[in-house]
């Protein structure tokens, strides 16, 4: 009995803490941005030479966008200001 009392008074604290230490929205949403960090997709383009293809905020949107640009063929390069 007291064993019974024991392991649902430990299930119940665990649980509690568990729901506590869970993020709320706010705080598992995206890092934030810094302001002063851009990356920009740069595309050889044959005789046209480099030509910018967009500037982005998240270097992992710069990556998706250079990755699917070098699978079409193009030599790219990301560069960050």
């Amino acid at each position: 009995m007291i064993r019974k009392l024991i392991l649902s008074a430990v299930f119940t604290t665990s649980t509690l803490t568990a729901m506590v230490a869970t993020p709320t929205t706010a705080e598992a949403s995206l890092p934030p941005l810094l302001p002063h960090h851009r990356f920009e997709v740069l595309v050889l383009r044959g005789s046209q030479g480099w030509q910018s293809h967009g500037v982005y905020r998240l270097h992992v949107e710069a990556k998706v966008i250079a990755i699917r640009l070098r699978q079409q063929g193009y030599k790219v390069e990301i560069r960050e200001f």
